[in-house]
């Protein structure tokens, strides 16, 4: 592990996708074609999702205008679709609605996607010692802190009483989470009462889906994809050159601390203190909630970075490690031979090994 001290701070525009332009910006790429770059900012899956996407024209029938239009709109629309049919907790038409309302009644028929999806999850949840659980859905529903995080004003915000934390934390454990594999077909049975809250993998997972959308589309040179705090780098820019992705100053969000110089084919997350929170009397209510207390997570930590060649494992990763803390986070990390940055709550900055090759300050920070 490394350690170092920020003492100055890059510019607010290098922080996360946004630091991209809006406007289209052309480039000529081999062969005489040219190479569009188009951007656009939605909300998908209860976040902003920004999209930058370089196309080289290979069609003599289809603009390049048409063919990145097509292919931002195909990745919103699965976006979508994930949120409507397989991960809200929200929505009746979503599986982990589904399994959720069957809770206490046996086994639940799943997709191939979701079995494979609750998999990692235990797994996780086991390497952790429990800093992740994906149980923990009343706990959630109980605080409720994204709702009023995202309503901006906590003056009325009541916090949970005790007992009802207490009573909410019962209800959890991933290992009452029943998974049944079988050849013919998957099922998943909950105890009554339990409920299931992806949110600590989903934007991963739509990271590993928008990959896929990616690979399948040969005209795609290039993109940087942000679904909320987890980004996506693909293939590599017309001008040449790593992509770019600053990292938060947890401190003063705002601003940032440093630069993540990435190939393309990197997932990057990040967890932090900062980004959903309440205060009540003076104290800061963060919605990453901690499963083995049911209350928000307090530990050495103010914001974790996590890089990977995996979305799921990048997002699922920067939850364990922010619960966990530095120490037990990059344990954590070494079972998946990942990369990590922590941030203390002095500002303090301390990365693996495999870090220091990505993560550079700026010049006015050495």
């Amino acid at each position: 592990m490394k350690k170092m001290k920020k003492y100055l701070k890059t510019p607010r525009v290098l922080r996360r996708a946004t630091l991209l332009a809006m406007l289209p910006v052309f480039f000529l790429a081999g062969c005489g074609q040219k190479t569009e770059c188009e951007k656009s900012i939605d909300t998908a899956m209860g976040t902003v999702i920004s999209q930058t996407v370089y196309v080289t024209g290979n069609s003599a029938t289809t603009t390049n205008s048409e063919i990145n239009k097509k292919i931002t709109d195909v990745l919103l629309q699965k976006l979508n679709d994930l949120e409507q049919k397989e991960l809200s907790w929200r929505l009746e038409s979503a599986e982990v609605a589904r399994i959720n309302a069957a809770a206490g009644e046996g086994q639940t028929s799943v997709s191939p996607v979701m079995a494979e999806w609750l998999g990692r999850c235990r797994q996780i949840s086991e390497e952790s010692a429990g800093a992740f659980d994906v149980s923990i859905g009343r706990l959630s529903r109980l605080w409720d802190i994204d709702t009023w995080a995202a309503a901006g004003d906590s003056g009325d915000y009541e916090l949970p009483r005790q007992e009802e934390i207490a009573e909410a934390l019962a209800t959890t454990g991933w290992q009452k989470i029943q998974l049944e594999q079988q050849a013919d077909g998957d099922s998943v049975s909950i105890p009554a009462e339990m409920q299931l809250d992806l949110g600590a993998m989903g934007k991963g997972v739509a990271l590993d889906e928008i990959l896929k959308i990616l690979e399948a589309h040969p005209e795609v040179s290039g993109a940087v994809i942000s679904v909320g705090g987890s980004i996506l780098t693909y293939g590599s820019k017309p001008e040449g050159g790593a992509w770019q992705i600053a990292v938060t100053d947890p401190l003063d969000p705002s601003e940032s601390v440093g630069v993540l110089t990435l190939d393309g084919g990197h997932c990057v997350s990040t967890s932090g203190d900062y980004e959903r929170y309440v205060e009540v009397d003076g104290v800061r209510y963060h919605h990453i909630l901690d499963p083995r207390t049911g209350s928000p997570a307090h530990s050495d930590v103010a914001g974790v970075t996590i890089v990977t060649k995996d979305g799921f494992l990048s997002d699922a990763l920067s939850t364990a490690c922010f619960v966990l803390g530095q120490e037990e986070g990059q344990k954590l990390l070494e079972k998946y031979d990942a990369e990590g940055l922590f941030i203390d709550h002095e500002g303090t900055i301390t990365m693996t090994e495999g870090m220091q090759q990505y993560f550079h300050l700026s010049n006015s920070q050495k």
